[in-house]
């Protein structure tokens, strides 16, 4: 830092109010000789020097201004005002670079009080506030050689102002700068700056033909953040030289709940289990007290007691059989507020439907139609020639089904719903790997939620396949010739393939057993987890949950036209958010979830709440308000540093002062005369 000379920022634009300003001392000495208006009186004594006076008068043009100190009195205050208006002062001059990125943090933390900056704190300036005027000072400081560029990012990165050295620009797109409720990812706005500093080869091989497009142009990369975010190592930064200005202070306090949902009870769905995680980011113990709120009605409440970095889970068991909106609070007033409430949603309890066309299987029936099964799922069974009839065709273009289970028979076209297809291929897409023989299971995948808590290694298969599924498919149950379970994704839908029936006919038409699984306890828990997770009856009591700003995709059906978005908002009350067209698929896009909260999507045929789903922080890194002392960026360790520039000291304060002590004076002297 190099110290500077004086500087001049007038406050005045334009001539003519300079014009006017300018006419304020010459009409002061205008007005100085004027003179009052009194009644002549003749006095014999001095008659004879009248004449005498008056030449002196007019030979004397300065006899007025002769120890005249209220007038010099008055153009001093004015000559002082004006100096004030060209706001002088110093300021020092940076070795700068000549071009600087302004990376400013927008995220969710940023809304957290400033701390031990000036002026900050609890009541005070947010960090975000904070940053924005310590960017607002620099771009202050400024020459006319120097330009910036500003960029903020959250969980992306938005070019505010490109390139520039017009400060006025810079200060409009710094006013439009806006804090956000999203996470922090910082590696798009690191690539917005890269494109400056380091321009692009024409071939990424260091080949003899390979030159560079551009001259590289150094830069200042400073970036205002409270460095709760990833190190990010898949960067370079190149001939960016970065400047870390941490924003916030090392101390706070803050308890956020990182987790929170609910869902009903297969075996009592009346009965709704509700579970949250709450964690103490802070740095001093907190204790407070967690409500839960079913439709803003309060249901229940727990006490939290947690020291630094502790977290505890909390669990509530409520009783509803309708839709309900739940809300849990924590009732303590810390650094952040995003993450002191958390939202969940539950659809109303009722059943999947499930198509199952076989030309005869007792043991599927018996493996769908076991009583726990009968408390999630409606499953009709009709044979392969349904599959004809105009009946099917109408039902399948409905998306009546959640699920279609094909029994050795496959359909022409796959349906719009997910599938599980038994000793058949769903589709073109998949194919045969081997001959039919007997087959040994020798790995299965456990984490699969179609295979939880399931033991198939004495499993004895007769006769089966192993199946090759289109790309992205994932093996679930891996076979001595290869996979005989795998399931793959279909434009938004999922196929369940086994490589075996579970019975078969014989040469004479007489069925018989192909595996003994329809004899193990594992077979009803199998038929339950694909009702659960495949036809989706795990989630049709339990409403998905996103981040701030992050795009929802809900698939509906197809036969609705448009959906209305609706947010709970406080005291229950409800905000539309317009309304949504349905794509091809039954698909809606909903962007406009930068809020937390409850979401609705209302049909506007009917008016009946269709889908339901949250929007919450649930970020613990985010939540974790005390600012970082260094920051990874491009494999090199920046720390906090106060930006390296000395704020301009401006003058003009002690000038207006100096002009009303001086007006103070004027009007003393004035008075004194008189008396």
């Amino acid at each position: 830092m190099n110290g500077g000379g004086m500087s001049w920022i007038p406050a005045l634009s334009g001539v003519w109010p300079w014009v006017v300003l300018a006419c304020v001392p010459v009409g002061i000495v205008l007005l100085y000789f004027l003179k009052l208006r009194r009644e002549p009186v003749e006095v014999p004594s001095t008659y004879l020097w009248s004449r005498t006076i008056e030449d002196l008068h007019v030979n004397s043009l300065l006899q007025r201004l002769r120890n005249s100190l209220l007038l010099l009195l008055q153009l001093l205050a004015v000559l002082l005002a004006a100096f004030a208006l060209f706001r002088p002062g110093i300021r020092g001059e940076a070795n700068s670079l000549g071009r600087m990125v302004f990376l400013l943090d927008t995220s969710a933390s940023m809304q957290a009080p400033a701390g031990d900056a000036e002026g900050a704190g609890q009541g005070g300036r947010s960090r975000f506030e904070e940053a924005r005027r310590q960017i607002g000072d620099r771009i202050d400081t400024m020459t006319d050689s120097e330009s910036a560029m500003l960029v903020t990012f959250s969980d992306r990165a938005e070019v505010m102002q490109a390139f520039t050295s017009d400060r006025n620009r810079l200060r409009d797109a710094l006013d439009r700068c806006e804090v956000t409720n999203r996470p922090t990812d910082i590696l798009g706005a690191l690539r917005a700056a890269d494109g400056l500093a380091n321009p692009r080869r024409t071939s990424e091989i260091g080949d003899v033909n390979d030159v560079q497009v551009a001259d590289a142009m150094p830069a200042e990369l400073m970036l205002y953040s409270d460095g709760n975010f990833g190190d990010v190592t898949q960067f370079s930064l190149g001939n960016l030289q970065p400047t870390y200005v941490a924003i916030g202070s090392g101390a706070v306090r803050n308890l956020a709940i990182v987790s929170f949902s609910a869902q009903r009870d297969l075996q009592n769905p009346d009965q709704i289990q509700v579970f949250a995680t709450v964690l103490n980011t802070g740095t001093s113990d907190e204790s407070t007290e967690a409500s839960l709120y079913i439709d803003q009605n309060l249901v229940d409440a727990a006490s939290v007691k947690l020291e630094p970095e502790a977290q505890t889970g909390l669990s509530f068991t409520i009783e509803s059989s309708d839709a309900v909106a739940l809300r849990l609070q924590l009732d303590s007033e810390d650094d952040l507020k995003i993450d002191n409430e958390a939202f969940a949603a539950l659809t109303p309890a009722g059943l999947v439907s499930v198509l199952v066309v076989t030309p005869g299987n007792r043991a599927l029936e018996l493996g769908l139609t076991t009583p726990k099964c009968q408390q999630i799922a409606s499953c009709e069974f009709v044979t392969p020639d349904y599959m004809e009839t105009e009946a099917y065709q109408k039902r399948v273009d409905s998306g009546r089904d959640d699920l279609i289970v094909y029994d050795r028979c496959r359909p022409k076209d796959s349906p719009p719903t997910n599938t599980f297809t038994m000793g058949e291929l769903p589709n073109d897409d998949w194919k045969w790997k081997t001959e039919s023989g007997a087959l040994t299971l020798i790995d299965i995948d456990r984490t699969h939620p179609v295979l939880r808590y399931l033991e198939l290694y004495s499993l004895l298969v007769f006769s089966g396949r192993a199946v090759d599924g289109p790309s992205g498919s994932l093996t679930l149950v891996e076979s001595d010739v290869g996979p005989v379970m795998a399931i793959a994704s279909r434009d938004g839908y999922q196929d369940l393939v086994l490589g075996f029936p579970l019975v078969s006919e014989d040469e004479s038409g007489d069925m018989q057993a192909n595996t003994n699984w329809y004899a193990e306890r594992s077979w009803p828990v199998f038929m339950f987890n694909v009702l659960r997770n495949l036809a989706g009856a795990a989630q049709s009591s339990g409403a998905p949950s996103y981040q701030p700003g992050q795009t929802v995709m809900a698939r509906l059906e197809n036969v609705l036209e448009s959906v209305e978005v609706v947010r709970t908002v406080e005291q229950g009350r409800k905000e539309s958010l317009g309304k949504q067209p349905v794509g091809a698929g039954g698909v809606v896009e909903i962007v406009s979830t930068s809020l937390p909260g409850n979401y609705q999507l209302i049909a506007a045929e009917t008016d009946q709440v269709v889908d339901r789903f949250a929007v919450n922080l649930f970020d613990a890194r985010e939540s974790r308000l005390a600012a970082q002392p260094t920051v990874e960026l491009g494999y090199e360790s920046v720390e906090a540093t106060d930006a390296g520039i000395e704020v301009r000291r401006e003058f003009w304060r002690p000038l207006l002062i100096a002009v009303l002590v001086l007006m103070a004076l004027e009007w003393w002297f004035y008075t004194r005369r008189l008396a």
